[in-house]
């Protein structure tokens, strides 16, 4: 079986990536399921070494094309949806979807429609912090005594999982959520959202003092499964901003 369908605005994003050996490795992997674009965040290595492109095996053009970024928020400002993938199952961790059921939504959003899966660094994957960056998180079910996979086979198995769905172009067109693609809102709309939010909330003294993420950690959750669009975000940050006015006695 051939791979017909190009995924050319989805991106895998390494963050803080130690190896140049892995990095070639999951370029190689990307061109074996046309995964379109390589981002790198704060690399501890250099992706352009000999290392990597004989890893690479032939995948030199995706090395060569690979966008670095210092900043998380930077460089996944534009995408519609974020997948933040995580061996981690505690509870700022749900719901976790396997990745059969992540590449169902990405297909079901469409191949136009800019997709990131974001993969931590080799020896910690992504930090609490990092994953706040995540509007859906993933995990592959492995042996739970030993859940160590290397970046390449984890770039792979989602490769594979989303070369088993052939959508159509919906960019334009209505998916399962109700929402076109485009009506989705970026991550720098929901990153703003949610700045707002934890203002709004610790002005209103609704959150614990002592532990103000743990109800912030659960918001993201909620809205994160609600693919919210533009116009759902202006929404809420309409509400916040009428309660940060000053009520009239």
């Amino acid at each position: 079986m051939s791979i017909k369908q190009s995924w050319s605005e989805l991106a895998i994003v390494l963050v803080e990536p130690k190896l140049d050996l892995n990095v070639g490795a999951v370029a190689r992997a990307m061109k074996n399921f046309a995964l379109g674009r390589l981002l790198l965040i704060s690399p501890g290595c250099d992706h352009l070494s000999d290392k990597a492109r004989a890893l690479s095996c032939g995948a030199d053009d995706l090395l060569e094309r690979a966008e670095v970024f210092s900043d998380l928020d930077e460089a996944l400002a534009d995408f519609k949806l974020v997948v933040g993938t995580t061996a981690r199952l505690g509870k700022y961790c749900k719901p976790v979807y396997t990745p059969a059921q992540t590449a169902a939504k990405i297909a079901d959003l469409g191949v136009g429609v800019p997709v990131a899966i974001m993969f931590g660094r080799e020896d910690f994957g992504l930090g609490r912090q990092q994953r706040r960056h995540s509007h859906i998180l993933s995990s592959i079910p492995v042996n739970p005594e030993f859940s160590s996979l290397n970046l390449a086979q984890s770039v792979l198995l989602y490769g594979y999982e989303l070369s088993r769905f052939k959508p159509a172009n919906r960019v334009s067109e209505s998916n399962n959520s109700g929402k076109t693609g485009g009506d989705l809102a970026s991550h720098a709309e929901l990153q703003g959202m949610y700045a707002h939010m934890r203002s709004t909330l610790e002005e209103a003294d609704f959150l614990d003092k002592s532990n103000p993420d743990h109800l912030l950690e659960y918001l993201r959750r909620l809205f994160g499964r609600a693919a919210m669009s533009s116009r759902e975000v202006r929404i809420i940050r309409g509400i916040m901003s009428l309660i940060d006015k000053p009520r009239k006695p």
